[in-house]
């Protein structure tokens, strides 16, 4: 399909990222979600404690080059369960 569209599905320099993010140790799965083709890649990491997200933070700021770009966006789960918040407190565009 990649072929047939001029638009690579997974680029290699998206294959390489997800190929050295696998080999930090507590990288438990890195994909490409959706069509891909450069925008966004995945990790699910298994981290109980910093130096996981150091080691791998570390990763992607050497990963930066003139072609590619790296932005990480974090999330972790919470153990809090559902809470209600309040918008304004949360959010600063309101």
């Amino acid at each position: 399909m990649g072929k047939e569209s001029s638009v690579p599905i997974e680029p290699d320099t998206q294959r390489d990222l997800l190929e050295a993010s696998l080999k930090v140790n507590g990288v438990l799965i890195a994909g490409v979600p959706g069509a891909g083709g450069y925008d966004a890649i995945f990790c699910i990491i298994a981290d109980d404690g910093d130096d996981l997200s150091s080691t791998f933070h570390q990763l992607l700021m050497c990963w930066q080059t003139q072609q590619v770009r790296v932005c990480p966006l974090l999330a972790r789960e919470e153990s809090s369960g559902i809470r209600e918040e309040d918008p304004e407190r949360v959010c600063n565009c309101l």
